[in-house]
């Protein structure tokens, strides 16, 4: 059984390897590899040893299906050139992949000069982030920020929560705009099944409300 050792030095040697990387990915195939040097040895006992193959089949089925989950995430992103200076300008702190399924969840709407996005005191049911085009903000009637591409609209009420929450500002299209939507009840249910997704995305709204409120108070003073 000497010659059997070796493949437990070996199988070791990958595990050692694989708790010494940064990347999940490798991590897992590394595992994966190490697991099945593992199974011969398990085998070729005199008695062959079942519960450790089984065990170790086990765990090895668990790695390749995120072994595969992750290659599948880090697909080449199909941006179109709007999507990719979207991304670069406004998601920055997404990763291509959850920024590429945010836009894929809103809808992209166009907004003439002069129409009301969002009214002060009236309710806000959805999120936006501007396209392109020129917007108006106005608290209590008096013009507060010119927002344009890359700036989003309703992140106070979706980081709120509150389904009744009211408008702070009132919001209006200076010139023709462009901008994708997300309903906030359907993009908070969405946003339950992808936490990470969640969290970039209230990082990003935290920042821009940040950014408002600078500039708000520059206007005031």
């Amino acid at each position: 059984m000497v010659g059997l050792d070796i493949l437990v030095n070996v199988a070791n040697i990958f595990y050692l390897i694989s708790y010494s990387v940064r990347d999940i990915f490798w991590l897992r195939v590394l595992s994966v590899i190490g697991a099945m040097i593992l199974l011969p040895y398990y085998y070729l006992q005199p008695a062959p040893l079942w519960a450790p193959i089984g065990w170790n089949l086990f765990f090895t089925g668990i790695n390749i299906f995120w072994i595969v989950r992750l290659l599948l995430e880090r697909r080449p992103v199909p941006f179109t050139d709007a999507e990719r200076h979207l991304y670069e300008i406004a998601l920055r702190n997404f990763s291509e992949r959850d920024a590429y399924n945010l836009l894929r969840m809103g809808v992209a709407k166009s907004v003439p000069a002069g129409s009301s996005l969002l009214t002060q005191g009236s309710p806000v049911h959805s999120l936006s982030l501007i396209v392109d085009g020129e917007i108006d903000v106005e608290m209590n009637g008096n013009h507060v920020d010119t927002l344009g591409e890359g700036r989003f609209l309703g992140g106070t009420a979706f980081l709120s929560k509150d389904q009744g929450f009211a408008a702070r500002v009132t919001v209006t299209a200076r010139t023709p705009s462009r901008v994708i939507e997300w309903k906030l009840p359907d993009l908070t249910e969405e946003l339950q099944k992808q936490p990470d997704l969640a969290i970039s995305i209230e990082a990003s709204l935290g920042l821009e409300i940040s950014r408002f409120l600078q500039t708000a108070r520059l206007q005031m003073a």
